[in-house]
Parts: C-alpha cells; sequence; structure tokens
C-alpha cells in the first residue's frame, strides 16, 4: 500500500477498502494544502516578476496567466466538500491535481529559464524565487508524493544545473546548495508518504477491527452456535438441542453421527480450501436429505450429527441408508472429480440409558467406530454390546498409565526355522503383559494402546533388557530376533543405544537381527536409514517384515539392503486357497532370489502351508505349525535339544 499516485493513475481505480482509505486521506490533506500552496507560489512568483524588472500591464502574459489559474484553483479547492466524494471522485480531482503541477511546473520553469537567458542579471533572484516556490510547492504537496517529486525534479533541479553551468562561485555555491536540498528534500518526501500511508493503513485496521468487533459482540450468539465453515449449527447448538428434546419427548430422539471417509487424504492432497469445499458440499447433502424433518450439525473436523425428534417413517436405520445413498456419490472439488462417501453410527432413545446428551453423543460415537470398522460407506445402529471393546482399551489405558506397568512384562521366543535342515536359525522375542487387575492381555490388544500413548520406545528398552540377558549364552549360531518400533528407527541415537546394550550384555551384534515393517519406516526414513546402516556395518541383520503388506515396500529395497525379507502372512494363508494368490507368492519369493535376500515365511500353520512354501523354494519360516511361543527357559532346552527331533513335524497337531 506505500505506493505512488502514479500507481493509482496506472491502475485508473480503487479496489481494496484500505486504497480507497489512502485516496480519501489525500484528498482531505490536499483540500487543505493546495489554496496555500497557490498563494505561496503566487507571492513567489510576482515578487519574481517585479524583481526581474515586469511591469503589471493588462492582457495576456505568463504571470496574468498563472494569477488567473491560481485564482480559480483556490475557488475550486475551497468549495469542494471535504468529505461524503465517492472515491472514484476523489481520485480524478488527485488526478487533475497532478496534471496541473505537471503543466504548471513545466510553465515556470521555461518562464524562468527564459528570463535568466533574456536578462543574465536577473539570475539571482529568478534562482531565488524559483527554488522558494519548487521547495514550498514540494513541500505542501508532500500528501501527494508523486506531485512532489515532480516540482522539485522540473523546476529546482533545473535552476540548480543552470547555476552550476556559470563561472560564478557564488552561483556554483548556490546550485550545489539547491541541489543538495532538493535532493534530501525528495528523501523527506518519500518518508513523509510512508508514514502517512502507514498511519492512514493503521487508522483502516483499526476501524475495521472496531467494526468487528461490534459486529461480534452484536451477533455473538450466532456466532457461538454456528459452525463458519459449512453455516450449520456447531457441538454447542446440536448438545443443547439435544437436551431439550430429552426433556420435551426422550422416547423418540434418535442421534445419527456421520465420518467423511478419507477427509485427510482430500486435506493433504488438495489443500485445506478444497476440504473446506468437501465439508461444505457434504453439510448440503446432508441438509438436503433430511429437509425439516432433523436437526443438521457439524461437531467438528468432518463430523456431523444429525438429531432426530421424532422417529422417521420407515424407521431409523431405513432413514440412514438412505441418507448415506444420498451422500456416497461423487463431486467435483476445486477441479477435481471426488468420491464422496460416509459411515453413520446411529443411537437410539431405547438403547441409551440414561438418556443424557453426553451419554447419547458416547453411544452414537460408538456405533460410528463400529461401522468405520466394517469399511467406507457402512452402518450400525448402537448395541450394547459395541461398548464392550472400548471399554476394554479404556481399561488397558489407565493400566498402562500407572506406574509400575512395566515390571509385569514378559519375554516369549518364537523359533524361525530353516525350511531345508529344520535348524532353528533365530528366535523372535515377543513381549507378554500380564495385568494383576486386567490379568494376560494379548500383544494385538495393548501394543497399539502402547503406540497412542507414546509408551512403545519404554516397551522395547524393557523388552530388549530382558532379552538380551536370558539369551546371552544360548547357541552361538542362533540369533535373537528383535522388532524396532518407529519411535526407535526415528530417534537419532537409536542404533547406538542398542550397540551399547548389546556391549553390555556381552552379546556380539551378529547374535542379534533387528525386524522393521514399511510403517516404521514411513515416520522419518532418513533416520531410519542411517539407524540400519549403523547396525547393518556393526554385525546385527536387519530384516524387512510384513513385506507385501503396504504398497511402498519395492521401493524401501533399492534404499535400504536388507539381509532377510519376511513375508507377510497374509501371502502365505491365501495362497493354499487361491491359485492367482499362489502366483503372487510365488513371485515375491522370486523376486528376493533375484535380489540375494533371504525370504523368511512366518504364519505357518498347517503342514500343507509348510510343504507348499517348501516347494516354492522359501528357505526359511515361522509359524505355530514348526514352534509356538516358548519361554526363556523351554527355549533354551529346546536349542539344547534340537538335535534329537524333527520340528518340520509340527507342533500344532
Amino acid at each position: 500500500m506505500g505506493r505512488g499516485l502514479h500507481d493509482y493513475i496506472d491502475l485508473g481505480e480503487v479496489h481494496t477498502p484500505a486504497e480507497r482509505a489512502l485516496v480519501e486521506e489525500r484528498y482531505r490533506s490536499l483540500r487543505r494544502q493546495v489554496p496555500i500552496i497557490y498563494l505561496i507560489a503566487v507571492v513567489n512568483l510576482f515578487g519574481l516578476h517585479v524583481a526581474t524588472g515586469g511591469e503589471f500591464a493588462v492582457g495576456f502574459n505568463i504571470p496574468t496567466a498563472l494569477l488567473v489559474c491560481a485564482i480559480v484553483r483556490i475557488a475550486q479547492w475551497w468549495r469542494a466538500p471535504q468529505c461524503g466524494l465517492a472515491p472514484e471522485l476523489m481520485l480524478s480531482r488527485l488526478r487533475q491535481t497532478f496534471v496541473i503541477t505537471v503543466v504548471a511546473t513545466f510553465a515556470v520553469c521555461l518562464w524562468c529559464l527564459w528570463l535568466v537567458h533574456d536578462q543574465p542579471a536577473a539570475r539571482l533572484p529568478v534562482l531565488l524565487f524559483g527554488s522558494l516556490t519548487a521547495l514550498a510547492t514540494a513541500y505542501g504537496l508532500s500528501s501527494l508524493p508523486a506531485a512532489a517529486r515532480l516540482s522539485l525534479m522540473v523546476l529546482a533541479l533545473p535552476l540548480a544545473v543552470e547555476a552550476l553551468l556559470t563561472n560564478d562561485r557564488a552561483f556554483i555555491g548556490a546550485g550545489l546548495s539547491i541541489c543538495i536540498v532538493a535532493g534530501l528534500n525528495l528523501w523527506l518526501v518519500g518518508l513523509h508518504n510512508r508514514q502517512f500511508v502507514g498511519l492512514v493503513l493503521s487508522r483502516e485496521l483499526i476501524s475495521r477491527e472496531r467494526e468487528r468487533a461490534e459486529i461480534a459482540r452484536f451477533d455473538a450468539h450466532a456466532a457461538a452456535t454456528t459452525d463458519l465453515i459449512t453455516g450449520l449449527p456447531n457441538r454447542r447448538a446440536f448438545l443443547a438441542a439435544l437436551g431439550e428434546a430429552l426433556v420435551e419427548r426422550p422416547a423418540s430422539v434418535a442421534v445419527a453421527l456421520l465420518d467423511v471417509d478419507r477427509f485427510k487424504r482430500v486435506n493433504d492432497t488438495f489443500g485445506h480450501g478444497a476440504g473446506d469445499e468437501l465439508l461444505r458440499v457434504v453439510a448440503g447433502r446432508i441438509a438436503a436429505a433430511l429437509g425439516e424433518d432433523a436437526m443438521v450439525a457439524r461437531l467438528a473436523g468432518d463430523e456431523f450429527a444429525v438429531l432426530w425428534r421424532e422417529r422417521p417413517q420407515g424407521g431409523i436405520a431405513a432413514s440412514g441408508r438412505q441418507l448415506l445413498h444420498q451422500l456416497n456419490r461423487p463431486a467435483d472439488i476445486h477441479g477435481h472429480r471426488l468420491q464422496v462417501s460416509a459411515c453413520c453410527g446411529i443411537a437410539t432413545a431405547s438403547a441409551v440409558d440414561p438418556s443424557t446428551p453426553s451419554r447419547f453423543v458416547a453411544c452414537a460415537d460408538t456405533a460410528l467406530y463400529a461401522a468405520k470398522g466394517q469399511g467406507a460407506g457402512k452402518l450400525c445402529l448402537f448395541d450394547a454390546a459395541m461398548e464392550l471393546p472400548r471399554r476394554r482399551r479404556v481399561e488397558i489405558e489407565q493400566a498402562l498409565q500407572q506406574k509400575g506397568w512395566a515390571r509385569n512384562i514378559d519375554v516369549l521366543y518364537q523359533p524361525i526355522v530353516d525350511l531345508r535342515s529344520g535348524r532353528i536359525k533365530a528366535v523372535e522375542a515377543l513381549a507378554r503383559w500380564s495385568d494383576p487387575e486386567l490379568g494376560p492381555v494379548p500383544p494385538s490388544e495393548f501394543v497399539p494402546v502402547a503406540e497412542q500413548l507414546n509408551l512403545i520406545a519404554e516397551l522395547s528398552d524393557v523388552l530388549l533388557a530382558l532379552a538380551l540377558p536370558q539369551t546371552a549364552h544360548w547357541d552361538e549360531d542362533v540369533r535373537l530376533s528383535f522388532n524396532l518400533s518407529a519411535v526407535q528407527l526415528g530417534s537419532s541415537r537409536s542404533a547406538e543405544t542398542i550397540l551399547k546394550a548389546l556391549d553390555a550384555a556381552k552379546v556380539p551384534p551378529h547374535r542379534l537381527q533387528v525386524e522393521v515393517t514399511e510403517t516404521a519406516l514411513l515416520r522419518d526414513f532418513a533416520t531410519a536409514r542411517a539407524n540400519l546402516q549403523q547396525l547393518r556395518e556393526a554385525g546385527v541383520t536387519v530384516v524387512m517384515d510384513d513385506f507385501g503388506a503396504g504398497y511402498a515396500s519395492i521401493g524401501y529395497l533399492r534404499e535400504i539392503a536388507f539381509d532377510q525379507i519376511k513375508l507377510d502372512g497374509s501371502l502365505v494363508s491365501s495362497a493354499q486357497e487361491c491359485p492367482e494368490r499362489r502366483l503372487l507368492l510365488s513371485a515375491v519369493i522370486g523376486l528376493c532370489r533375484a535380489l540375494r535376500v533371504e525370504p523368511v515365511a512366518e504364519h505357518i500353520e498347517t503342514e500343507a502351508q509348510l510343504r507348499l512354501l517348501v516347494s516354492l523354494g522359501c528357505s526359511v519360516g515361522q509359524g505355530y505349525w514348526l514352534y509356538q511361543p516358548l519361554t526363556a527357559d523351554a527355549a533354551r532346552a529346546l536349542l539344547q535339544d534340537q538335535d534329537n527331533r524333527d520340528p518340520l513335524a509340527g507342533t500344532a497337531a
């Protein structure tokens, strides 16, 4: 906004409130200053006219023309209204002032130069009155910087140059002085303009903030109960309406929660503007599908809520399915064709006890969680049995947040077997947790909770601290296989910590192998790669775990040198039933061989799976058919006696 008037002349109009305010303030300043400028100019120019021997004669001459022009302009500015003009008209007056400044300064400059050449003796008064006129005009037009600069450059500087070209030291000194003063005035004009613009913009900003404050004060209730993106009622308004409905007709109330599928992906891929537009599309579709029979609100993020005060005809479930049918169709969002879908969870008064707003919403959220577990675009009605998994998860969270939970961690070991010789090549350390109140909790339940509570790194440290001393004196040819979490891989000192733990337990690095998943690599790939490289250089075996479960594993094979690739269990379990999956498993094993990386099959649970893997050329395997997880004592005894048994005969039978 710190632009000169020439910028406005090029634009030809004003666009923003700030620009309009700036034009208005320039106009007001000039309305006060321009008449005084003309009076100063007239006094100086007639003083010059008298000093150069001019006479006052009626007729057309430059002094008379300037006098008439000054009187006319003074009258125009005095009569001009101080405010109330349209910004475009004010801008027109400013342009007019600029044009007149151009004409007047050129005319005065030409007159002064003519006087100097026509009357060399008049050089001193010309220099004096001309420079005074230029400086006074520039000061008076400082609110219009383009015009102020013009008066200095067109009038003062030519006179200074004229003085510098003489052989008289006095005139040369005067010319230098005028040049310096004019240059300083040019700088002062710029400084004044920046301060002028800053002051105007500050006032405009304060004014706008006051207007916003007034609007917010007079519309506080609407702002507090309305979602700004969709225009729907927000959580506060929804809970208030739900509370009223439960008081008036509690037996007829039903609540639905809807969650937009893959909403975060839209935000991450196309930006938050596209995400906001998608929310508006979803809000419009829900409102159109329900009409006035129900209340629609946006609770937070991509979660919407529906309140039925009376049971809709055809039943709640049918209404929910119809709602999803209207919602689950493509939409054009910022030039992209996106498939829109949502999951829905519904709670009714008959299934919720006690019937309070928070309880109602919590039950609908439980049903929504169950619907999302079934896939995109699904619907579930709340049932009391749905709360058992969530209640169990809450209990696990509370137990893991208690001090001393790590003391209840134990380690089991599941052998990893060479399928050709039957020899045990490694044992995988598996965490087991038994809480005093909850009893034994399987890893499938407590590991995800530990990750959510940021306890997975502590769990891994405890597990490694238990496993290393127990396995330190086992067979030198049997490695300890240990899973690294995303938190450990993302720590810059992770490899150093593991190597120090090996040294403290007197376990050589070649006795350890670490397993990493694609998900763990995604968190901080550069740091993960550096950690794995440091471990591998020290002698630790590096294994890619769950290969085939994700989408980018092949890319990681190019970036990181793996010693083994552990095939995802779904590849093994599905290959026996489907010929196409068998071909896929064969291709993956062939890929491992082509990369000269040893393939490891997990979840071998039947003899048929074992024989299939051997026929396809898989050399290493792990699973319940071979060995179930063992305690440290049982695993040590097994290793000491493995020469006397055939593990490939299976233990699951």
